[in-house]
């Protein structure tokens, strides 16, 4: 059944207050109702192609059918759908406009068939268009108070991932309240997804498109930076922005050094025209500026020595480079690049792994992780894997790595041996991981669209 090429309509459609009701029975409804969902699937689109027929692959028949929708705050809407005919459909009333989390389960007699879900926003006095995937089972004052929603369905290229239905320019992660950000530098908008499930929350509108982004360390805002030099805060709670600080040049990267101090890049080409400076954004003050010869990227700050590391740019040979930042005072103590120039291959990403003991570079080199000078960045070794993204998971002791060998996989290292623990098969072109204290979260870009993937530590006996 996975290789069938399988299409059908689901329609769900926001009706008045006043519409029909339809469909099951006691349902659980959100406060202050504002429309009506009507979901009606067209079953005789469950047929299989006719290079299937021709070979005996038959659809299973559809006896039952349900659709939850969930949304935080609110309490879960189930509703089994009535099958006429070849129709399945329901009613479903009292929906507040917002992201929604509807998944829709289809059963042959007992057995789960087939499964999809989408986040749908509901938007008041409009139609919006999206789509579900199905895998094979294993408080608005606008007098316009209703809208609709379009669906259509198919078969999942890739079970058991998610396609992201946006733009992706720029994942960030919310470590303190277990979001991820995903930035569309497009269409200007922040999609907020809970990291464990990956289930669209809400959006997010900066007032522009920024050069660069950040979250606080404290969590639960979004630090915006512009050409202008103006640096912003975004809460993620209520989307309200508010000025932080003028920078005084166009702001390429954040750094956040601590929940007060940022460290502020702006690199433009080789000179000593590269400047970086740090802001209490407390007071909104520049604290310290420095210039530096070097334009650097992929900055990363170990949280435990309190280094920001980064690689220089579009130079021969390459480095890897140190910027000390107290994060008290937000002095700017330090800016130099290793002994090296060139000895070694780094490349992009770099990462903080090992309880902050090493820095690792995306050629898999490792080096030393010391706030002392004389210690820091020095060579230590090779992790074995050129890799796209590593995460320390430094609780269970554990590298999660998307290496970029000829076979790319999720691999499992074990920190104090460096030996690969287990391997897992991922779709095309991994992207992205991040983790959490329960969850592996991978990202993909098989074709034109990212797909995530959630996996469980548990499931991979990792816990």
């Amino acid at each position: 059944m996975k290789k069938l090429s399988l299409f059908f309509v689901l329609f769900l459609m926001l009706v008045g207050l006043n519409g029909c009701g339809g469909g099951g029975g006691g349902v659980a409804v959100p406060q202050n109702p504002t429309g009506t969902i009507k979901v009606q699937l067209d079953l005789l689109s469950l047929a299989p192609p006719t290079a299937a027929r021709a070979l005996a692959v038959t659809a299973p028949t559809i006896t039952s059918a349900s659709v939850v929708l969930t949304r935080t705050g609110y309490s879960d809407i189930t509703q089994d759908l009535t099958i006429v005919g070849n129709v399945a459909s329901t009613t479903i009333t009292g929906l507040e406009q917002g992201y929604w989390h509807v998944a829709v389960s289809l059963y042959s007699d007992q057995s789960l068939t087939y499964d999809g879900s989408v986040d749908v926003n509901v938007v008041a006095g409009a139609t919006v268009a999206a789509d579900v995937l199905f895998d094979p089972s294993s408080g608005v004052t606008t007098p316009v108070t209703t809208g609709s929603v379009a669906l259509t369905a198919g078969f999942n290229k890739y079970p058991g991932y998610t396609k992201i239905r946006q733009f992706v320019s720029t994942i960030l992660q919310d470590k303190v309240n277990g979001k991820l950000y995903i930035f569309d530098s497009s269409a200007g908008v922040i999609g907020v997804y809970n990291a464990d499930t990956m289930v669209r929350e809400k959006d997010l509108t900066p007032p522009a498109t920024p050069q660069a982004l950040a979250v606080d360390p404290a969590g639960g805002s979004i630090l915006l930076g512009y050409s202008t030099g103006r640096i912003y805060r975004l809460q993620v709670a209520d989307g309200s922005v508010s000025l932080l600080a003028d920078a005084l040049m166009s702001v390429t990267a954040l750094v956040p050094v601590s929940s007060n101090i940022l460290l502020v890049c702006n690199d433009t080409n080789w000179g000593p025209t590269n400047t970086y400076v740090s802001i209490n954004l407390s007071n909104g003050q520049i604290v310290s500026s420095k210039t530096d010869w070097y334009p650097l990227n992929s900055f990363t700050l170990d949280p435990v020595t309190g280094v920001t590391y980064a690689l220089d740019s579009g130079l021969s040979p390459a480095d890897i480079h140190r910027i000390v930042v107290n994060p008290q005072t937000g002095s700017i103590d330090a800016i130099s690049d290793s002994r090296y120039h060139g000895d070694y291959y780094f490349g992009s990403p770099i990462r903080a792994i090992n309880k902050g003991s090493r820095i690792v570079t995306g050629s898999g080199n490792m080096f030393i992780s010391s706030p002392l000078a004389s210690e820091d960045i020095t060579y230590a070794g090779n992790i074995g894997h050129p890799f796209v993204d590593l995460a320390s998971d430094d609780t269970l002791g554990y590298l999660y790595m998307l290496n970029s060998d000829n076979v790319m996989k999720l691999l499992v290292i074990d920190q104090s041996s460096l030996f690969t623990s287990l391997t897992l098969d991922l779709i095309a072109n991994p992207k992205q991981l991040f983790i959490t204290p329960s969850s592996i979260i991978v990202f993909a870009k098989p074709d034109s669209d990212y797909y995530v993937k959630v996996i469980s530590k548990t499931s991979l006996g990792l816990q």
